[in-house]
């Protein structure tokens, strides 16, 4: 499922390949995967900018905001002869290229939004955790008097907007801490840990994907399978079910 790095990533690929391109038409082949709004304000202007906000890509076109989430199987293509076969919309441009929005799975959406700022407030959506006003003092305000588990905590997009269940369990992993801990049991050094190490984290992969590389042998994510070695400390990697998601940890570091 798309996560703030892949989603940081449509970002970029949107802004290279969209911006500036006035829209001539947009074809909705399956309506499924329409939001609340037509999409026809869109047509005749041209895309001027993009923005993320946790899992949500924002595109600006002229007083009116193109909103896609990607679900678990969105996707973009840029392309100029055939359509990718799962293409739900496509925008043609006036060069004669178009962009396909895919979805083998239609979980994503398509939409139209006055403003990021109104959706992000009217969805009750916390803040992005790679936003420089996202502080340590920020962080701990939103785990202040809180006694759930961590993970959830951090699975809790009306809390931090754009982690999921992979770079949770990365950046537990990262600051050694149990995904089945309790906020209230945190430490204030381990709070500050967990917070350098989230936005470390998604920093990183957004890096490694930036390159075209994969993760590095050092990441929890190479070794999500109940038995492995643990990368850092060569403990046996533990599977179990938290806030519903499958989490894997290392028994013998994460405490």
């Amino acid at each position: 499922m798309p996560e703030l790095p892949e989603v940081e990533m449509y970002a970029r690929y949107f802004a290279r390949h969209a911006l500036g391109q006035p829209v001539t038409r947009i074809r909705v082949l399956d309506t499924r995967i329409l939001g609340t709004r037509s999409l026809r304000p869109l047509v005749g202007h041209a895309f001027r900018g993009v923005q993320r906000h946790g899992k949500h890509l924002f595109a600006d076109a002229e007083d009116v905001w193109l909103r896609l989430h990607f679900g678990m199987t969105g996707d973009l293509a840029y392309y100029r002869d055939e359509p990718p076969r799962f293409s739900r919309v496509i925008f043609d441009f006036d060069n004669g290229a178009h962009l396909a929005y895919e979805d083998a799975r239609l979980f994503g959406v398509v939409d139209i939004v006055r403003s990021p700022e109104e959706f992000i407030r009217e969805h009750g959506l916390g803040p992005d955790p790679l936003d420089p006003q996202f502080t340590l003092r920020e962080f701990r305000k939103l785990l202040h008097k809180r006694r759930g588990r961590i993970k959830a905590l951090l699975l809790s997009q009306d809390i931090i907007a754009g982690i999921g269940n992979l770079y949770a369990d990365e950046a537990l992993f990262r600051a050694g801490i149990d995904p089945r801990r309790t906020v209230d049991r945190m430490s204030d050094a381990e709070v500050k840990t967990l917070y350098k190490q989230i936005r470390s984290v998604l920093q990183e992969t957004i890096d490694f994907k930036s390159r075209d590389r994969d993760y590095p042998a050092r990441f929890l994510i190479q070794h999500r399978e109940e038995g492995d070695r643990c990368p850092r400390c060569g403990g046996t990697i533990r599977r179990t079910i938290v806030a519903t998601r499958t989490t894997y940890y290392c028994a013998k570091h994460q405490r």
